[in-house]
């Protein structure tokens, strides 16, 4: 918007269609997250939508439990209807204003969300790895008078009740009641809480029959705790407005791209993450009926004897972040590897021609019909696009899934955005870029002069305004303040700068950058996603400080991969796969494939790793090493292995200070 920057900003950026006005709300005028879901009530009550598949047989193989699973079951708008209408009663007879859900993404996630807003409560959001100090501070912060669980989490929830007394409502699933739960049960009930299942709520409200009581767009729909990589969570409180914002702009991106009566989106991600809730909302409000999976059941290799969930529900929609790419892609490679040369030969000219042609707009049909079809089928054969977000995705991840699975586009958000602030039009052939803001928000760049960005060359930290900013951290104004300026404007900690055409390109955090001992900055995010893609690579991990010359790197290797390399070395087919990946043949050929990939990037001398370590344990949410966003708990990986960043410290002749 010409005229409106300065010497230290950038002019403002909008989405063409709102240079009149921001978006606001969704049409005709919505502006809860319920009214969303009555609005596709009333005009398809009849529709199919949140499908869940029955876990047939669960088998446990070497500590690993697997699963058979059966064919989508689907509820109807209207039985939707009719079900979050009771849960709201029935949590309204509890007499509860705030309701915590601390579980996975699953139907009855999302059920007990819609119970909630029929009755104008607010949604408290906890990841389910968030642990059980996390847990209790949400609870205890949000006042929340019940919490929604999952058998599997029951002991977590036990363990805080005392500090909290609030009521306690759990499902399980054909998976089973662990003994765990059943016992942790045993104590709460011995102790006089009150538990109750999410069937027994929906009893309750059946008995106690409630007309709707719907909260207004001005209200907060969420109390959102982030995970975060250190300190406490902060519940971010997110308005029933901000969220239709959201919804009204996505609805004027996208609506040409997709066929509402027929096309799937499968949802996995965490629902306690503002990427996945707002899509869910979304779809809601759409009608773009919702497939639920898992992390474990999406692949084919997952599953018992059967389709993994891609394959089942055949989407055309799936979001995801770079680990599940990067894992998508290596397990692409490793199937082509096994072909014989010819065909390997033809695979690789055929990305690398596709990517050509798609970027000149010629057609490709001929080589998606030939080439591209079966690795196309691995994903259900019905993929028209993947929206990746969470971090940056390298330029050839981004064009390697373009080519041999469905067209990728590249988001960026927050939690105290909504959830979006910037995204790649479908068709968007570019890559290296999160495309241009959503038309529900504005966005300019102002000087961060500390790490060396200037908006007078079009860099700086990136700043967001508009309906769908976040009204503030429940009870700590003072953290509020620090982010969200007198004027509006949302202080991200993010860098960007403007491309050329206008696209925003996110540089990394601000706290992520890291000053080398010759003065250079190495952004650590964006070295991540560049050395992520190598094949054997499952996560990287980059360390750098201001007493070192080039980063080091602890790696989270594939274990697939690490068996499907020892096959093809002479000597090391019959040794232990985890002796395997500790020894130096296998170290060395992952810093020869970390230094391609640096080569691939055209990553700068002070970005090449001097030292290259691979640790045992994979990174998960689970044990701690990534957050339920599936980001790098960075202190704690480290911790995990000073000895190996001594060593990697040592070896590059570096002070080991930084450990």
């Amino acid at each position: 918007m010409p005229g409106t920057g300065s010497s230290t900003e950038t002019e403002v950026h909008r989405h063409p269609t709102a240079m009149k006005g921001l978006t606001t709300s969704a049409p005709p005028d919505i502006e809860t997250v319920y009214d969303a879901f009555e609005h596709r009530l009333r005009l398809e009550p009849n529709k199919q939508t949140m499908g869940r598949r029955q876990v047939l047989q669960v088998v446990d193989e070497a500590g690993w439990r697997r699963v058979a699973l059966g064919d989508y079951e689907w509820m109807t708008y209207r039985e939707i209807g009719q079900v979050t209408r009771n849960l709201g009663a029935g949590l309204a007879a509890l007499g509860v204003q705030r309701v915590a859900i601390y579980a996975p993404t699953s139907r009855e996630w999302t059920l007990a969300m819609l119970g909630c807003y029929s009755q104008g409560m607010q949604v408290v959001t906890a990841y389910d790895t968030l642990g059980e100090h996390g847990l209790a501070h949400a609870v205890r912060q949000a006042e929340a008078g019940a919490v929604v669980a999952k058998a599997d989490q029951l002991p977590v929830v036990e363990r805080i009740w005392e500090q909290n007394a609030f009521a306690v409502v759990y499902y399980a699933d054909a998976w089973g009641m662990p003994k765990a739960a059943e016992a942790a049960l045993e104590r709460l009930r011995g102790r006089g809480a009150q538990v109750m299942t999410l069937d027994d709520v929906g009893e309750l409200g059946k008995q106690h029959p409630r007309d709707l009581r719907v909260a207004g767009g001005d209200d907060t729909a969420l109390v959102m705790y982030t995970s975060g990589t250190t300190g406490e969570p902060k519940g971010a409180l997110i308005g029933h407005r901000g969220l239709l914002a959201i919804c009204g702009a996505i609805h004027q991106l996208v609506p040409d791209y997709i066929d509402y009566g027929r096309d799937r989106v499968l949802s996995y991600l965490p629902l306690s993450h503002v990427l996945a809730f707002f899509v869910e909302t979304y779809c809601l409000y759409s009608g773009l009926a919702i497939g639920y999976g898992t992390p474990r059941t999406l692949a084919d290799d997952g599953v018992v004897g059967g389709k993994g969930d891609l394959r089942a529900l055949q989407p055309a929609v799936i979001l995801g972040v770079p680990q599940v790419w990067h894992a998508i892609r290596a397990g692409i490679l490793r199937q082509v590897a096994q072909r014989p040369q010819i065909v390997q030969r033809l695979f690789h000219g055929a990305v690398r021609l596709k990517t050509w042609l798609v970027q000149w707009g010629l057609p490709t049909w001929a080589l998606d019909a030939v080439v591209f079809r079966r690795t196309r089928a691995g994903t259900g054969g019905r993929l028209k696009i993947a929206i990746t977000g969470g971090a940056p995705v390298s330029a050839h991840v981004q064009q390697f899934m373009a080519a041999a699975v469905c067209p990728m586009i590249q988001g960026y958000g927050l939690t105290e955005a909504s959830g979006l602030v910037a995204v790649q039009i479908p068709g968007d052939t570019s890559t290296c870029n999160v495309g241009v803001p959503v038309p529900s928000v504005e966005l300019r760049l102002v000087d961060a002069p500390n790490e060396g960005y200037y908006a007078c060359n079009g860099q700086g930290e990136v700043c967001v305004r508009g309906p769908s900013i976040f009204r503030g951290y429940l009870g700590r104004a003072d953290l509020t303040q620090e982010v969200i300026g007198a004027d509006g404007w949302l202080l991200t900690g993010d860098i960007g700068e403007w491309t050329a055409e206008g696209r925003l390109r996110i540089v990394d955090r601000r706290r992520n950058l890291v000053k080398l001992a010759h003065g250079e900055y190495v952004a650590l995010e964006a070295l991540e996603s560049a050395y992520a893609s190598a094949p054997l690579v499952a996560n990287v991990c980059v360390i750098a400080d201001a007493h070192m010359t080039r980063p080091c790197a602890l790696v989270s290797v594939d274990r697939a991969a690490v068996a499907q390399w020892a096959q093809q070395q002479q000597g090391l087919k019959e040794r232990d796969e985890e002796l395997l990946a500790q020894s130096m043949e296998f170290r060395v050929a992952v810093e020869q494939e970390l230094a391609q990939a640096a080569q691939s990037c055209g990553l700068a001398r002070q970005e090449r790793l001097a030292a290259v370590r691979v640790v045992r344990e994979a990174w998960t949410p689970e044990n701690g090493m990534l957050t339920a966003a599936n980001k790098l708990r960075r202190r704690e990986i480290r911790r995990a292995s000073q000895a190996l960043v001594a060593e990697m410290l040592a070896e590059a002749s570096l002070p080991y200070a930084t450990a």
